[in-house]
C-alpha cells in the first residue's frame, strides 16, 4: 500500500488528464495520426513459427495513415526472423525514420521496441523499467524520441510492460511517469502494449497524469474475437486534442494484437 501511494503521488506530478473530446480545439494546428502495434515479430498467428510477413505489417501501417508509430515485439537480425533488421526494413518500405531499442538479446540478435516517424527524429532516450524482487520478468524499457513537428518538439514514446503481476506493472507505471516528468515542458504521447486492462491499478495510475484514447471496450486481443484491451495510446490532454480513435479490426492477420490508431490536433 505504501508503494502504491508513493507511486500515485509521483504520477500526479505530471499533467492532470482531462477527458478528451472529439472536436478540434480552438488554436489547434497540426493534425497527427498515431498508431500502436505489437507485431509479434511479423509472424502471423495463423502461420507456423518462422514464417515472417513484414509486407503485411507495412501495409497495415501504410493504410492507417500513421505519422508516428510505436511498435513492440520487434526482431533485429535474429535467427527466427531471417537475420533481418525488421524496423529498418519497415522504415524503408514506408519511407519513414526509425529508432530501435533492444530490450533483450535473442536468437543471435536482439528483441525490443521501436519508433517510426514521418517527421524528423532528434534525440532519443531509453529507460529501463523496474522489476519486483522475487518475480522473474524479462527486462522491459521505455523508448522516447524528440520529434520535430513543423518546428515544434514533441515527445513520442513506446513501451511494453511486463505481464507477470499487478505489482510489477504498478512499479513500471510509476517509473514511466517519473521519467516522463523530465520532459513535462513538451507535449507527450506514449503508446504501447501495457499488458493490463483498463481497471488495472497501473492503468488507473497512468490516467491520473495522461489521458487515454479509446474506450475500455476497445479490445485488442485475441485478434479474431477480442475480449481484452491491453494496448493504449496515452497523451497530454492539455497540448493534444483527440479528434478520433479506432481499433483496426480488419487487420487481424499480421499479428496476435490488433493495432490501435488515434488522430490528434497539436494545440498551440
Amino acid at each position: 500500500m505504501k508503494l502504491y501511494i508513493k507511486i500515485l503521488l509521483l504520477g500526479s506530478c505530471l499533467l492532470t488528464a482531462c477527458k478528451a473530446v472529439k472536436q478540434p480545439a480552438s488554436g489547434s494546428t497540426e493534425q497527427l495520426v498515431v498508431l500502436s502495434y505489437n507485431i509479434h515479430h511479423a509472424n502471423p498467428p495463423s502461420r507456423p513459427a518462422g514464417y515472417i510477413d513484414l509486407d503485411t505489417i507495412a501495409a497495415t501501417i501504410r493504410s492507417s495513415g500513421a505519422e508516428l508509430v510505436a511498435i513492440q515485439e520487434l526482431d533485429s537480425v535474429t535467427n527466427r526472423s531471417n537475420r533481418e533488421f525488421q524496423l529498418k526494413l519497415l522504415a524503408e518500405k514506408l519511407g519513414m525514420q526509425y529508432r530501435f531499442e533492444r530490450t533483450i538479446p535473442y536468437g543471435g540478435g536482439a528483441y525490443g521496441i521501436g519508433i517510426l516517424s514521418r517527421y524528423p527524429i532528434g534525440e532519443t532516450m531509453s529507460y529501463s523499467l523496474p522489476n519486483v524482487e522475487g518475480v522473474v520478468t524479462e527486462p522491459r524499457k521505455m523508448l522516447l524520441a524528440k520529434i520535430d513537428i513543423n518546428g515544434r518538439t514533441v515527445i513520442f514514446g513506446c513501451t511494453h510492460f511486463d505481464f507477470k503481476s499487478a505489482e510489477v506493472k504498478m512499479a513500471q507505471a510509476g517509473a514511466m511517469l517519473g521519467n516522463l516528468q523530465k520532459y513535462s515542458a513538451y507535449p507527450i504521447i506514449i503508446a504501447g502494449d501495457f499488458n493490463a486492462t483498463p481497471e488495472d491499478p497501473a492503468m488507473r495510475l497512468i490516467e491520473t497524469s495522461l489521458a487515454s484514447s479509446g474506450k475500455p471496450t476497445d479490445y485488442t486481443i485475441p485478434v479474431l474475437e477480442p475480449r481484452k484491451k491491453i494496448d493504449y495510446i496515452f497523451f497530454d490532454s492539455k497540448r493534444f486534442q483527440l479528434v478520433s480513435d479506432s481499433v483496426l479490426r480488419s487487420h487481424s492477420y499480421g499479428s496476435d494484437h490488433l493495432p490501435i490508431s488515434a488522430t490528434f490536433h497539436l494545440i498551440r
